[in-house]
């Protein structure tokens, strides 16, 4: 692999040439050898050239499991442009070692650019959450957590970056995170509100889905679409029947793809019928996104709440509502909303 290695590295230094995904492959799982010389023909390459590259590799990693960069990824972290180290902090998003944790404490704390500190905040979030489920044990967690709340208390930090601290301590047991996320929903920021939002999804306690509720009719388009993440990501029945009218009235196509994720991600025959009329859209977008919605269901049958309200000994029909009488009308209404926007669209088209 060497002699391979060797041309393709002379070959990614060259700007005149496109980059080459299926060249890129060959960077995949580098030895100590292959890793050093891999660093040294880096130290060659101009900026663009380097973010070129991870931007790259990040999208192969993304799409295809069985390669590993990760190797390049911790490597550049300590590269001397913020555009590259941000990239390969969001490159380690699979990667649950512990030893990283120092790292992006440092970077969190210290490093001078925004998206940098933005990023590293992302990846301690990822650790909390991991530690919480029990996917990572190490006594470096609850050191992800207290960097994560001194940077949401530093007052001279921006805006940007306390409401990814603030994402990444949603998922930890710590007392006074629940207090943190309550006050930033009453924000003079709407940014922070809308972090709120995420972190109540994130910290996965229904006791918020009586707040999450309402800004489902929320005129700010940020705060309706993570209120509808994150309750998909509770599972909240009770949210069924206002997700799929929301469905039926917005506009935004982001939002309601996101309340397609979400009925997939919370279940329940309403969502399945809700679903099963979003795949006759002519809109391819909407379509995908409820083919994958309905598969997510289908295979998630039985979901944490379901165990939660039984544990609190309620049935479906006290913690929910009941679906019987009002499937049917609400099917119509929605295969009724399909044909309206495939007549509107069709008019469009032929219009111009």
């Amino acid at each position: 692999m060497t002699r391979k290695l060797t041309e393709l590295l002379l070959q990614l230094g060259n700007t005149q040439m496109r980059l080459s995904h299926q060249a890129l492959v060959h960077l995949s799982d580098l030895n100590g050898p292959e890793l050093v010389q891999f660093q040294k023909a880096w130290a060659t390459y101009d900026t663009e050239r380097r973010v070129a590259i991870l931007d790259a590799l990040i999208e192969l990693a993304e799409t295809h499991v069985e390669y590993d960069y990760r190797s390049i990824f911790r490597w550049t972290l300590h590269d001397s442009d913020a555009r590259v180290r941000a990239r390969a902090i969001a490159g380690l998003w699979e990667d649950e070692h512990p030893r990283l944790i120092p790292i992006f404490q440092r970077l969190l704390a210290n490093d001078p650019a925004t998206e940098v500190r933005e990023a590293a905040a992302v990846a301690l979030g990822r650790f909390v959450y991991w530690g919480e489920t029990g996917a990572v044990e190490s006594p470096l967690l609850e050191d992800a957590v207290q960097a994560l709340w001194d940077s949401f208390h530093t007052e001279t930090e921006v805006l940007e970056v306390r409401c990814r601290a603030l994402e990444g301590l949603a998922a930890s047991a710590r007392p006074g995170v629940v207090r943190l996320i309550e006050n930033a929903l009453y924000s003079a920021d709407l940014e922070m509100r809308a972090s709120a939002l995420f972190a109540m999804g994130r910290n996965a306690d229904p006791r918020w889905i009586p707040y999450l509720l309402p800004y489902l009719d929320e005129e700010e388009p940020l705060l309706r679409l993570e209120a509808v993440r994150a309750l998909g990501e509770l599972e909240a029945r009770q949210a069924v029947r206002p997700l799929i009218q929301l469905i039926a009235r917005e506009t935004d196509n982001e939002i309601r793809m996101a309340a397609l994720t979400a009925l997939g991600q919370i279940g329940g025959p309403e969502a399945r019928r809700a679903l099963e009329a979003a795949t006759d859209w002519e809109d391819e977008a909407i379509v995908a996104t409820a083919e994958a919605a309905l598969e997510e269901l289908l295979g998630n049958e039985g979901n944490t709440f379901d165990l939660i309200n039984q544990v609190l000994g309620l049935d479906e029909d006290e913690a929910a509502y009941d679906e019987d009488d009002f499937g049917d009308m609400l099917e119509e209404e929605l295969r009724a909303l399909w044909e309206e926007n495939d007549d509107a669209e069709a008019r469009r088209r032929r219009h111009g």
